[in-house]
């Protein structure tokens, strides 16, 4: 049995799972943290942002300690888990993917580093699918030259390369705690005081870039964000074993194209709000300049029907990029 780490008559931990139509998985996730949470002071909520597969009635009638909120509409991940935040009481607050897993160690083994780690803001582990395979778990914070490296295929290219290797550290072996620019939010562990400092998840982000900013907040506020390599979490939905060409048929779907919305619309509001004007511009530029030319390529060649849909993918995203862009003016209207 794990050791009981010093608790506050409140809670050690507060576990925060938000759910939206994974009724099963998020069956299997709840089994994990009662079996492997039970040696801690804790408390549990799942929010469910309007589930239509009873996700809510499961909770409700199979987890009884857990703190069910029935959300009225679907809230989006940050404002999701700004619900229960509000309401935690706990000195660590986790943030759950329903599609993540926990390993027996995972708990007591991240809680001592975050108590002896004071300077640790916001931890990470390492994610791997359930085929064993490790998934991008630190990373860099977003810039321009980044993304470049990204959407030409640089990164890919050199996968051992600091300078090009891109922004997951692909040419680090994993090996020991770092600080690191952002950790994604499948295990998403944060300090209660730090949550204290700089508030909650910013709400505008429904999708995408919400754990980004709050990382970067954090930072700025004097704390690290730490990946910790000594345990693991599985997360379901970080595996991607599509082919390009089908990832490209799929954002041609009604659904790709509203995620591509959400994608694009948030990444420049984080630009805006955080660096400014000029590297929001920057980053775009960098996008619709790299889909302009594969839009030319296969306006030239035309070789069948995968150049007809990169051709149709790349004026999607050009397009979606002006659209967002004139849709807040800018980036003014999403910093107020």
């Amino acid at each position: 049995m794990a050791r009981k780490l010093d608790a506050t008559p409140q809670k050690l931990l507060s576990i925060i799972i938000v759910s939206y139509n994974t009724k099963d998985i998020l069956r299997n996730c709840l089994n994990y943290v009662r079996k492997f949470a039970q040696d801690f002071s804790h408390e549990v909520y799942v929010v469910d942002n309007d589930s239509h597969d009873y996700s809510a009635d499961m909770v409700e009638k199979e987890f009884p300690e857990v703190h069910l909120i029935r959300s009225p509409k679907n809230l989006g991940f940050a404002a999701g888990n700004n619900l229960a935040l509000r309401k935690c009481v706990g000195r660590y607050l986790l943030l759950l993917n329903s599609d993540a897993y926990l390993y027996e160690d995972t708990l007591p083994k991240t809680l001592k580093y975050m108590d002896e780690n004071p300077k640790t803001g916001i931890l990470g582990v390492k994610l791997v699918g359930d085929d064993g395979l490790m998934q991008p778990s630190a990373r860099m914070l977003p810039s321009p030259w980044l993304k470049f490296l990204v959407i030409t295929g640089i990164a890919s290219k050199n996968p051992n390369s600091e300078r090009f290797g891109g922004p997951d550290f692909t040419w680090w072996d994993h090996s020991e705690p770092k600080n690191v620019g952002w950790v994604p939010g499948a295990y998403f562990l944060v300090r209660k005081e730090v949550t204290e400092r700089i508030g909650f998840l910013d709400e505008r982000y429904f999708l995408y870039f919400e754990e980004i900013d709050f990382c970067l907040r954090t930072k700025r506020a004097g704390w690290e964000v730490t990946f910790y390599p000594y345990t693991k979490c599985i997360h379901l939905g970080g595996q991607s074993s599509a082919k390009s060409s089908e990832l490209t048929q799929k954002a041609m779907t009604s659904g790709g194209k509203q995620l591509l919305h959400l994608r694009i619309k948030n990444e420049l509001r984080y630009y805006r709000k955080n660096h400014g004007f000029m590297p929001m511009i920057k980053s775009a530029f960098v996008e619709i300049f790299w889909k302009s030319m594969i839009y030319l390529k296969n306006s030239i060649r035309r070789k069948g029907e995968e150049s007809r849909v990169k051709r149709e993918e790349a004026k999607l995203v050009i397009g979606t990029f002006l659209a967002c862009l004139k849709e807040d003016k800018y980036g003014t209207v999403t910093t107020n």
